[in-house]
Parts: structure tokens; C-alpha cells; sequence
């Protein structure tokens, strides 16, 4: 009986939607006639391109179209809810038999339809989608605004745990890794509508913030979203004591990186949601977020989101066309730089084509429905970090037109949050802002032919150990998230998800991308002794650490000596390793070093001179002053902080075309100094302020947004609040 009554109200509810559609009933008769053109021309298309599905007149074909529209309306909703408890996958399978069983009862209900079985109903599905895609993005219709769209936000507000209220919330968008110049430039290009139109109509400020050492997403988004990003001294680091390699995506680290620094009134304590980040922000709900993946309570096992993304017929299949679509246009523009001879490039080759469609393409999909789901929800504070130019930037260069399509794709995305926000059941205001830029340039390894560990080592006498993390990991995080969590869901989702992937999880915890985090230089004496078992490894290293470490964050390279247990003076480093050190600041890839002495504190080693930054001297020529921004602030902090290492390795920066000489193989590169890296961006209300004219450092984006969390009645210090109770 309730049974029942749930779809009664259901139907009821597609009644009222489109008696009530938004903007009246011509735009409700231009959107249908809209639709219905697109999907006659799709469906007349697939017809051609299949023999043995045929259609005798245009009537018939109208008639076909219009019969599909109502069968998804009316009978598609009723399936899904039936098997979403079963699993995601299960729901998957069912839209997609669906779709084909729509196309099959187009034969008994409409005279003219011929289709020759199963596999031709099934291909008529997929290019129907495929035209139908093409379509809607060149008539830029907005799947948003779609029927489907506004119904899926009706399902979702229906829900029990909804709090209506007049009181604003806040849903703050991170573009991971844009500079403050780079959007500059594309608001005066014509690009980026959604947010040149925020700036032009004078409701938001666009503003530079600056980041300090390490300019990388773990120290900005711990800063931001925690107020604290101390003890973070790049997005690997090693801790001498413990022996213990940190590395920001990983789970087990991103959680202890949470534990040392929240204080439990993170932006989102106050009954927030994260969504695909490193750290939490002390959310309530946490989604596709790096330090909750071992957290069963948190995760995709919570959200309908996947239901409701399969509620629209054609919304799963738009985005596996677009996936498909992604992968060639990758391999594309990676030909065409490698025919220009555009330098400075990279290898592209490999799963990385799978990698950025899955990034640009599925998270962004599901990263958009899951915040519209907290949206709908009445939650007061959501963050997501779209990783999708970050991601395509590292490969192809941060200003490269690959990397600023998809900034245009983010872009879009806001508008569509924008717009979904309107039916939301609480008004929301929108801040945009990146954790660091990104820097251009040459590796260093492109550029001198060998590895900052080879150069470290052939500096040291005698046979040495060398432990060296230096492989690109930042780029399959959302991706190992995401794997994680699917293995975690409901059902047969998490089976087959484990079943898949077996020889890449360990404790619930996906593993894709290098198998090996770190690497022996060439010519050295590995770590571990070589007739140790692989499940042998950690144990050996524990009992014989390697007598060098080498750790890369971009152009900003840490360097560990294990011949001293806590960070090694440049005087003992000279004792130890006699010349070293000069030699090192001498090299034509390194612009600076960062060393503790004994006697004067921390000193910047150029060169052609020395700054004692902590006695405020100089001998020589600075190293200092070429690197933009407030560097001699950021070296006195990174040198304060716990686990700095006993060289902190600066590369070369060319101030002439900023760019920089990064020890990770990324053309595109942060996390040191130098070039737009330390130049990320804050978009805000424009009846809001910032405390400073340019806040330096991500625990300051935190304060101002806090402050602004206050003026919306959202105070972080009044103790965390699970959830709010639903308004009457």
C-alpha cells in the first residue's frame, strides 16, 4: 500500500512539475519543441546509420520519438526505485536494458518501426545517444534545465532530511590549480561566461591570494578548510624519527593529516559536505575525500546521487560518449603537440588518456550531482574540488588550449550548480577559489638528463643507499577515491568493484597509477637489501633506512640524510658530505637551497650569494629576490616547520618567461616558487571583503571565509552539529 502511495505521489509530482515549470508555460512549450526536434533528429539519424532498423515516414519517426519520451516518463523512475537498493551497478544495468526495451516496444506500438532483434536495438540506443549528445552541445542545451533535470531536484527535496530555511548557505567551488593571471586572461578572452558574467554584473570580486611553501593542494586545502596547514612541508615529505614516508593521497596520510591539524571547527563542521577533496573540513557527510576513506560512514554508500543521475535516460549515456569522446580528443592533441614540436612537452601515452577522461568527464558528473544532492538537502556548507584543469595542465601546460577547454568545462559547471541552486530548498551564495597555480617549464630531468637524487648522490663518496619520491602521484587521487569508495558501496557494486580491481586494494583502499612511490637513483645502492621478499620491504627499511632521501613536490625538492636523526646542520652536511653542498647550489638547475646552520639559522644559498634570513643579512648577490611575492617569508616558514628537510632544493626560475625547472616529469608544475604557482585566486560576493588586500597563505582564505560563514548566521565556534532537523 505505501508502496502504492509513493508512486501515485511520484506521478503526481511530474504532473505538478510541469504545471509549475519555471519561467511559465511558453518556456515550457520552447524547451519541448526544443527537445523534440533534437531527439526526432537524433533518432532519424540512427535509423540511417542502422540497415535493419527502419522506418517507413516522418510521422512515424515523431510518433517513435514521442512514444520514448513517455515510456522514460512513466514507467523508468518506477525500475530504478525498485533496484537502487540492490546496487549501482544493478541501476546501471537496468537504465541500459531499459533504453533497449524502449527502442524494441517502438515495433507493437508504432506503425512504420521495424527492428531486426536484441543487438540492433541495442546499438539504436547508444548512437541515438551519441547524435543526441552532439546535438545538445551544439545547440547548448543545458541538461540542468532539462525535464529530467528539474525532476531529479523534486525527488531529491522530497526527501526526509531536508531543511528549509530563509538562512543563506555557502557552496564554495575550488578550481584546482588556476592561477589568479591565467583566469585574468581568460575573462578578457571571452571565455569562462558563467564567471566573467558574476564579475561584470558587479556580484563578485575577483581577487589574488598567495600561497606559501608548499604551493600544492594538501598545505591549501588543510589551510583552507582547516585554518591550519603547519607541519606540511610539501605534498611528499619524510619523517626522519618514525622512518615513515608521508604522501598527501593516501588515505591512512590524509587522515593523519586531518588528526594533526583540525581542531574540530573546519569550515564544514557546522553540518557541511566535502566533496572530492584530500581533507575533510570536519564534514558532516564527506564523498569521494581522500582522509575518509576508511570512515564507513562517509562515502558514495551514502548518496542517491548515482540513482538520480540514472534517472534521466540520457545522462548515462552523454557521459560514457563523452568519455569515449575525452580519450580521442587526448590522443588528438597529443599528436598534433608532438607534429608542432611544441616544447616544452611530455610523454602523454599510456592509461593517461583514460585517467583524464574519468577526471574531466565521470568525476566532474558525479561531482556535480553530489553537490546539487547536498543542495537539495538544505545543507548549509558544501565544498568540491574540481580537479579537471589541474589534472590536463600537469600533462599539456597550464595556458595550453587542451588545459583551458577544460577550464571552460568547470565553468559550466558552476552555471549549472548556479542554476540548480534556484530550486534549492534555501538560498546559496557561491565563492570560487584555487589552492596554487601552476608553472610552466622544462623538467629538470628534460633539461640536464639526470634526476635531482642522481645529482644529490654522485655528490656523496663512497656506496649509498638512496630512497627517492620523485614519481607523480597528485593526478590519481580522485581516481583511487573514487575506486575506493565504488568498492565500499552498496551491494554488487562493491563485489565486482573488488573482484576488479584485487590486486590493486588492500583494506578497502584502491591503488591505481605507479605501482611504486618510490625509486633507487641510478647507480645506487638500493634501500632495501635485494633478497628481501616483497612483503619483507618495510620491515628492511625500518631496519636499514636509506642513507639518502629524496623528495619531490614540483620545482620544490627536499633532501634527507639519514647519518643524522633529527635535521642535519649544514655544518654537519659539510662534515658528512664535504662540498656537497656548494656543489649542489652551483648546478645550473637550481636557483637556491635552503639549509640550517648552527651558527646563523636558516640561510638561502645562491650562486653568487648567501641571505641569512634570519639575521636579516646579505653576502653577495641574493638568491632571494628573483622569485616573486613574498619568498623570504615563505622560506623562513617552510625552514620553522617540523620534518623540513636538511636541504630544502629550489630549481631555476627564468622571471623573463616564468618558468621553472620541476623534479617530478610535469611540464606544469607547483608546490615550490617561481612563475604563477604561488598566484591562486579567490571569487567572492562583492558585498562581502577580504581583511587584506592580497591574504598570504591558505589559513587566511579560511579566516575571511569564516567571517563570512558568520554573516550568514553559520557560526564554526558554537560546537559541531550533526545535522539540523528538517522544518516543519
Amino acid at each position: 500500500m505505501n508502496t502504492i502511495r509513493s508512486l501515485l505521489g511520484f506521478y503526481r509530482m511530474q504532473l505538478e512539475l510541469l504545471w509549475e515549470w519555471r519561467g511559465g508555460r511558453l518556456a515550457l512549450l520552447r524547451r519541448l519543441v526544443v527537445t523534440f526536434l533534437v531527439a526526432l533528429v537524433a533518432f532519424i539519424v540512427t535509423v540511417e546509420l542502422l540497415p535493419k532498423f527502419t522506418v517507413a515516414t516522418l510521422g512515424d519517426a515523431a510518433t517513435a520519438v514521442i512514444v520514448m519520451a513517455l515510456l522514460n516518463a512513466a514507467i523508468r523512475p518506477v525500475l530504478l526505485v525498485i533496484v537502487e537498493p540492490l546496487s549501482v551497478i544493478a541501476v546501471a544495468i537496468c537504465s541500459i536494458l531499459f533504453q533497449v526495451l524502449v527502442i524494441l516496444a517502438l515495433v507493437p506500438l508504432v506503425p512504420g518501426i521495424h527492428v531486426d532483434g536484441f543487438w540492433t536495438a541495442f546499438w539504436a540506443s547508444w548512437i541515438f545517444a551519441i547524435v543526441n549528445t552532439i546535438l545538445v552541445s551544439v545547440f547548448s542545451i543545458d541538461g540542468g534545465e532539462s525535464y529530467f533535470g528539474a525532476l531529479v531536484r523534486r525527488v531529491t527535496m522530497r526527501g526526509a532530511d531536508v531543511r528549509r530555511t530563509t538562512d543563506p548557505g555557502l557552496v564554495v567551488i575550488q578550481i584546482d590549480g588556476l592561477a589568479h593571471p591565467i583566469l585574468a586572461h581568460q575573462l578578457r578572452a571571452g571565455q569562462v561566461p558563467v564567471m566573467a558574467s558574476w564579475i561584470r554584473a558587479g556580484t563578485h570580486r575577483l581577487a589574488r591570494w598567495e600561497a606559501m611553501l608548499p604551493s600544492q593542494t594538501s598545505a591549501s586545502q588543510a589551510g583552507i578548510l582547516h585554518g591550519n596547514n603547519d607541519g606540511i612541508p610539501a605534498f611528499r615529505w619524510y619523517e626522519k624519527r618514525a622512518r615513515r614516508l608521508m604522501v598527501s593521497n593516501h588515505p591512512a596520510d590524509a587522515t593523519e593529516i586531518v588528526r594533526r591539524v583540525s581542531n574540530g571547527e573546519g569550515l564544514l563542521s557546522q553540518g557541511g559536505a566535502s566533496v572530492n577533496n584530500l581533507v575533510s573540513g570536519d564534514a558532516v557527510r564527506a564523498y569521494l575525500t581522500m582522509a575518509t576513506i576508511s570512515d564507513r560512514g562517509q562515502g558514495l554508500g551514502e548518496s542517491r546521487a548515482f540513482t538520480t543521475f540514472f534517472l534521466n535516460p540520457s545522462g548515462y549515456l552523454h557521459t560514457a560518449v563523452r568519455f569515449g569522446a575525452e580519450v580521442i580528443k587526448e590522443l588528438v592533441q597529443a599528436r598534433r603537440q608532438r607534429r608542432a614540436g611544441v616544447i616544452p612537452r611530455m610523454h602523454r601515452g599510456g592509461v593517461y588518456p583514460l585517467a583524464r577522461a574519468t577526471t574531466n568527464v565521470m568525476l566532474r558528473d558525479v561531482g556535480i550531482a553530489l553537490v546539487m544532492e547536498e543542495m537539495y538537502r538544505g545543507t548549509p556548507v558544501v565544498y568540491i574540488d574540481f580537479t579537471d584543469y589541474d589534472e590536463i595542465a600537469h600533462h599539456s601546460g597550464p595556458e595550453r588550449a587542451e588545459s583551458l577547454q577544460a577550464l571552460d568545462g568547470v565553468d559550466a559547471a558552476i552555471g549549472t550548480l548556479m542554476r540548480a541552486a534556484e530550486d534549492a530548498p534555501r538560498p546559496y551564495r557561491f565563492v570560487v577559489v584555487s589552492d596554487h597555480g601552476q608553472s610552466l617549464g622544462s623538467t629538470f630531468l628534460q633539461r640536464y638528463g639526470e634526476t635531482l637524487q642522481d645529482v644529490v648522490r654522485s655528490l656523496m663518496a663512497g656506496e649509498t643507499s638512496v630512497e627517492a619520491a620523485t614519481s607523480r602521484v597528485e593526478d590519481w587521487g580522485p581516481i583511487n577515491t573514487f575506486a575506493s569508495e565504488l568498492s565500499r558501496s552498496r551491494g554488487v557494486t562493491a563485489a565486482i568493484t573488488r573482484q576488479a580491481l584485487r590486486g590493486r586494494s588492500e583494506g578497502g583502499v584502491v591503488t591505481l597509477g605507479p605501482a611504486a612511490q618510490t625509486t633507487t637513483a641510478a647507480g645506487a645502492t638500493p634501500a632495501t637489501p635485494a633478497a628481501a621478499k616483497p612483503g619483507d620491504k618495510r620491515k628492511a627499511r625500518t631496519a636499514e633506512p636509506p642513507d639518502l632521501v629524496v623528495v619531490a613536490s614540483g620545482n620544490l625538492g627536499l633532501v634527507y640524510f639519514n647519518a643524522v636523526p633529527e635535521r642535519a646542520t649544514v655544518e654537519a652536511i659539510a662534515d658528512l658530505y664535504p662540498g656537497l653542498v656548494e656543489a649542489l647550489a652551483n648546478h645550473p638547475g637550481i636557483g637556491l637551497l635552503l639549509v640550517r646552520s648552527e651558527a646563523h639559522g636558516a640561510v638561502a644559498i645562491g650562486k653568487h650569494g648567501l641571505n641569512y634570513l634570519d639575521e636579516d643579512r646579505i653576502e653577495g648577490d641574493d638568491p632571494v629576490p628573483i622569485y616573486p611575492g613574498r619568498a623570504r617569508e615563505s622560506l623562513i616558514r617552510e625552514d620553522r616547520m617540523d620534518h623540513c628537510p636538511d636541504i630544502v632544493v629550489i630549481s631555476v626560475y627564468d622571471p623573463e618567461t616564468d618558468e621553472v625547472a620541476a623534479f617530478e616529469e610535469l611540464i606544469g608544475s607547483h608546490g615550490g616558487l617561481g612563475g604563477p604557482q604561488t598566484s591562486p585566486l579567490i571569487l567572492f560576493p562583492s558585498d562581502w571583503e577580504l581583511d587584506e588586500p592580497v591574504p598570504l597563505g591558505a589559513p587566511a582564505i579560511y579566516r575571511n571565509i569564516r567571517a563570512w560563514l558568520l554573516d550568514l548566521g553559520i557560526d564554526l565556534g558554537a560546537g559541531r552539529q550533526r545535522e539540523g532537523p528538517p522544518a516543519a
